[in-house]
């Protein structure tokens, strides 16, 4: 496989369904002092500088946070999705990945992105529990 390389930002949208309404966390941003946002900085909190809120401009951020909601709908998600992106100097923003089972630790992204928006760990987890009762039949 082939693929164009992209300089960015890494960032990441998180998507929760919260009595019925789908809604979008803040986004959040990593800068690695590593050459790449590589296992080693992910894993050592000494090789990266987060942000929760991003501190990417607006149009940036609210462009991640529509395709992330784009994302969502198209592969037919239901109750939570972590998409990720790429986000580059010149305003592009590249979708790399949606995560249907992201991680759920309290230190994740996630929980950052959700007690950035307001959302305590406990009631997330909550909003998470409720909405595994409401998905309509499976679709393939």
């Amino acid at each position: 496989m082939v693929e164009e390389f992209v300089q960015g930002i890494p960032c990441t949208v998180g998507l929760v369904e919260i009595d019925g309404r789908l809604t979008e966390l803040p986004v959040h941003d990593v800068e690695s002092k590593n050459e790449f946002y590589d296992y080693e900085a992910k894993h050592n909190p000494d090789l990266r500088v987060e942000h929760c809120p991003s501190i990417l401009p607006a149009p940036t951020t609210e462009a991640m946070q529509y395709l992330a909601r784009r994302v969502f709908r198209m592969i037919g998600a239901h109750g939570v999705l972590r998409v990720d992106f790429l986000a580059a100097a010149n305003g592009r923003v590249t979708v790399l990945e949606c995560n249907t089972l992201p991680g759920l630790s309290e230190h994740g992204n996630l929980a950052t992105m959700a007690r950035a928006g307001g959302i305590p760990y406990p009631t997330l987890m909550q909003h998470l529990v409720r909405s595994a009762f409401t998905k309509p039949a499976y679709l393939p």
